[in-house]
């Protein structure tokens, strides 16, 4: 096998590593998170949180009504008992009536606004729970998916590894210099020879040129640099 066909078959490995690693680390990203299901837990914690807040306010609103109530019997038991004559007292007890009914009605319809919210909510809450869990679900079975192609790419990896370490060991230390400064700077070191030309800049070689890459050794393109190799 020639010089120039064994940097080459080199870099055809390297070229599948990469590959593979841009894979793995795109299913690894896809690992790390869900779209939809991050979506429906959002939802479905924002909504409980609301939920939570609702029946916190209904409870301390309800709390101040059933105070206003307390407050309002002794107020009534003054008006209707017939202890109290004084028409001034009794118009007093009547004004103080008022003020906590009026008072406890607005709290009142505070409260039924609230009950209809927080009935409404837990409509809502069951169709995001059954939402989060069938998103849930998929997640789960993606989650396995994914877990079983990275396997397969992390196999694959292992043994492109080894074909690499095979590849390194038959080219020669000048060839692998030459290779590898190419790569640095062009990112492709290796390029095909296809009907006379050079396959990373198009340019036609010359004759001199196609009859020493036609030897075999690391011959680099005059005009790009890079090696070519000609199958």
């Amino acid at each position: 096998m020639s010089t120039a066909k064994r940097v080459f078959e080199l870099q055809q490995v390297e070229q599948a590593v990469q590959t593979r690693l841009k894979s793995l680390d795109d299913l690894n990203r896809q690992l790390a998170h869900n779209e939809a299901f991050e979506k429906a837990s959002t939802e479905l914690a924002d909504a409980t949180k609301n939920q939570a807040e609702l029946e916190k306010q209904y409870k301390e609103l309800d709390w101040e009504a059933e105070e206003i109530r307390r407050n309002l019997i002794p107020v009534n038991d003054k008006l209707y008992s017939g202890r109290v004559k004084n028409p001034k007292e009794l118009l007093g007890y009547e004004q103080e009536a008022e003020m906590l009914k009026a008072r406890l009605g607005k709290k009142d319809d505070v409260l039924l606004d609230l009950m209809e919210k927080i009935e409404a909510g837990k409509g809502s809450l069951k169709l995001l729970r059954e939402k989060f869990a069938a998103a849930e679900r998929v997640w789960q079975q993606e989650q396995q998916e994914l877990k079983g192609q990275i396997e397969l790419l992390k196999a694959e990896l292992a043994d492109l590894e080894n074909k690499r370490k095979e590849a390194l060991a038959e080219v020669d230390r000048e060839a692998l210099t030459s290779y590898e400064n190419i790569k640095k700077t062009k990112g492709q070191a290796v390029v095909r020879v296809e009907q006379g030309r050079c396959m990373g800049c198009r340019v036609m070689l010359s004759v001199s040129e196609l009859q020493r890459v036609r030897g075999g050794t690391i011959v680099t393109c005059s005009n790009c640099g890079r090696i070519l190799f000609l199958n």
